[in-house]
């Protein structure tokens, strides 16, 4: 069921809930630049079908949600993700943030702890660059040569027009999935075509590039963190290697680690069913 909510700054967030209102809810957070209909809808559906409500919504500045004016950071996405937990009245609600929607997660669970029953942090980090080609402050090492090429490739050739732009979105996606899984590119291209309909381009990577850029590392203030924590990490991120998620198990007093092999930085749909598992285990362990 799609429905709009308000957030406290008068915009509207589109969300889409999939189960039952009498389960304990899910909060899916997508990453960055991205609408909440790339988590697959199979997922949605599955988690559902093992006793929880399911929600995914488009951040700010993506798809059916509504563009904001001024800057943010990735605390004004966290504050969002509040908004859409009170105002589908759910009370509290696990959290499965994606890549930035992780650390947005992380920051949901830091500034409003009694919203967040667990985390799930998919290919995700405690600290990013809105700019790719830049390794994070901390030390954690910066994006893998796939992410660096696809960067200077959109940089010395921009696309323009619509069937470009296409392409380009769905090379992106390649690179995210990685070389060491099959590529569904049917699967992909729909996709685009239907975030593309929703109304997001460049500007959206813009804002959400900035947002990255304004949010200092969160290393520190995780530690605090008292929420039962699930990290997921592919071996082959091309955008977070690895060692990103073993610092969030480190830091994080309650994390535990799952190593994926073959996985890059989004997992491919025909795995829906393998992460669907990973997370509900979690979620009963609470």
């Amino acid at each position: 069921m799609e429905r709009p909510i308000a957030t406290r700054d008068g915009l509207r967030l589109w969300t889409e809930a999939f189960g039952s209102r009498d389960d304990p809810a899910v909060l899916l957070v997508m990453g960055g630049t991205a609408p909440g209909i790339v988590w697959p809808d199979e997922l949605c559906r599955l988690i559902a079908a093992d006793g929880y409500l399911v929600v995914r919504y488009d951040h700010r500045d993506t798809g059916r949600s509504g563009k904001s004016d001024g800057a943010y950071d990735l605390s004004t996405l966290a504050a969002d993700a509040a908004d859409v937990i009170a105002g589908l009245g759910l009370g509290s609600a696990h959290v499965v943030g994606q890549s930035a929607g992780g650390m947005v997660a992380q920051l949901l669970a830091l500034d409003r702890p009694e919203l967040v029953r667990s985390l799930v942090l998919l290919s995700s980090s405690p600290d990013a660059n809105g700019d790719v080609r830049l390794p994070p402050s901390t030390g954690l090492p910066g994006p893998r040569r796939p992410m660096l090429e696809r960067a200077a490739r959109l940089a010395a050739s921009p696309p323009e027009g619509p069937e470009a732009c296409l392409a380009a979105a769905v090379d992106g996606w390649q690179v995210l999935v990685g070389a060491s899984v099959p590529f569904d590119r049917v699967y992909w291209v729909d996709l685009v075509r239907r975030v593309m309909s929703r109304g997001d381009g460049p500007d959206t990577a813009w804002r959400h590039s900035a947002a990255l850029d304004r949010t200092p590392p969160l290393t520190g203030r995780i530690a605090t963190l008292e929420v039962p924590t699930l990290v997921v990490h592919g071996e082959q991120d091309p955008v977070f290697p690895l060692e990103h998620g073993e610092e969030l198990r480190r830091v994080i007093p309650q994390a535990r680690l799952w190593r994926i092999a073959g996985m890059g930085h989004i997992f491919p749909p025909h795995w829906s069913s393998t992460i669907r598992s990973l997370v509900v285990d979690h979620l009963r362990r609470t």
